[in-house]
């Protein structure tokens, strides 16, 4: 192998490292197109599951204003069997109105690991080291039966 060809090789696994590295890490980097597109649908269950907890929360706030009236407590006393005609009911309220413990809403959740965390950067250079190597060592078998047949 003459010089120019050696020569030609490491400029081709150069600029193939090069071009090869930077496009992995917009694909698949820490920050790149892989990572925000895992974080997008993150962030759209978040928002969907923020919604369904503040209409929990106004259903709860609107069940604890008509449970409070004496009317409403009989009728859902006698709707559940608790009270009978001519019984008189008791009802018993907390002094701490409010304080009702939080409680976690069952709706399912991502795990950690189904959001794409992105490759750190030496991954990416170790992968595209090892493409640039393949690439050039083709190009050296392809460039290398070329000019037999010539």
């Amino acid at each position: 192998m003459n010089k120019s060809k050696a020569r030609k090789l490491g400029l081709i696994f150069t600029f193939s490292i090069i071009v090869v590295y930077f496009t992995l890490l917009g694909l698949l980097g820490e920050e790149g197109l892989l990572h925000a597109r895992s974080m997008r649908r993150d962030l759209e269950h978040l928002h969907q599951r923020q919604e369904i907890l503040v209409l929990q929360v106004d259903s709860l706030e609107q069940q604890n204003k008509l449970m409070s009236s004496q009317d409403a407590l009989k009728d859902a006393a006698f709707r559940f069997g608790y009270q009978m005609e001519g019984e008189q009911v008791f009802y018993f309220t907390d002094e701490e109105d409010g304080d009702y413990g939080h409680q976690e809403a069952n709706t399912p959740s991502i795990s950690e690991s189904q959001i794409f965390s992105g490759f750190s950067k030496p991954w990416i250079a170790l992968m595209a080291l090892a493409f640039s190597v393949v690439f050039t060592i083709g190009w050296a078998i392809v460039s290398q039966r070329r000019d037999r047949h010539r």
